[in-house]
């Protein structure tokens, strides 16, 4: 295999990647800090789809989540793995995310409880007690909750949608966690409806049948799930603006 065609720069592959964050995540459970891999290698790890065209692509990096006020913790662990701390941007950020670099020159982003792009979804709370990737229904929210969705969200989105049902078990998208932070908050609900049936078509246009079909149906699933949930009275007041007020945020780029 190509390590360039799969991997990050200077030949660091997929593969790799997720047995550098496997390893991040024992030796977190070593020191008694919760760690869950998030991010395109988490949909690698959880996705078969992902590791074959249309769906699979070049990975550069990966994210890990780890509790509110663990930050600290989870940095001796980097650090005793031989990872250098970015101390500039740390020492700035560190209270919601923190920057490490691996010596084999993989950047690893870790959020402490809070993942924040166009809109907030909060994570570090309720991390699964086992596995290496925060809840799917959670992951699958990361790549729809961008409201200028890139063609690599968009097939991160199709191989969870294609591969994981929509469903109550553990390994499925549980409809319930997913619609539980969109039932209050009106412009994060409007971003993943804009998005869905960005998903869907793109599964149309890229995939065969039988997965486009799947895809289609799991996104047709989660927009029912939308719908029926009851909302809050403070999404409601905000439904009635619309898009004449701005609903997301434009996330910062970090140099």
């Amino acid at each position: 295999m190509n390590a360039e065609a799969d991997g990050a720069p200077g030949g660091v592959t997929a593969g790799e990647l997720l047995e550098a964050a496997a390893d991040l995540v024992a030796a977190g459970s070593d020191a008694g800090v919760r760690m869950r891999l998030l991010g395109g290698i988490a949909v690698y790890h959880l996705t078969s789809s992902s590791r074959e065209p249309p769906l699979k692509r070049r990975y550069h990096d990966f994210d890990i989540v780890v509790p509110r006020k663990s930050g600290a913790a989870a940095g001796r662990v980097f650090e005793a793995l031989g990872y250098r701390a970015d101390s500039h941007f740390n020492a700035l950020h560190g209270a919601h995310r923190m920057i490490f670099r691996s010596s084999r020159g993989f950047v690893v982003d870790v959020l402490v409880g809070t993942f924040q792009m166009c809109h907030r979804l909060e994570l570090g709370h309720d991390l699964p007690e086992a596995g290496l990737t925060i809840h799917p229904a959670d992951l699958l929210l990361t790549k729809l909750q961008i409201i200028e969705i890139e063609e690599k969200d968009l097939q991160d989105s199709a191989a969870l949608l294609s591969d994981l049902a929509v469903s109550h078990q553990d390994l499925g998208i549980s409809p319930e966690r997913f619609i539980r932070p969109l039932a209050g908050d009106w412009g994060f609900f409007h971003t993943v409806e804009r998005n869905l049936p960005r998903v869907a078509e793109y599964g149309r246009t890229h995939l065969d049948r039988s997965r486009a079909e799947a895809v289609a149906g799991s996104a047709t699933a989660l927009e029912q799930a939308m719908s029926d949930a009851p909302k809050s009275v403070k999404w409601k007041m905000r439904a009635r603006v619309g898009e004449k007020v701005t609903w997301y945020e434009l996330p910062e780029e970090v140099g």
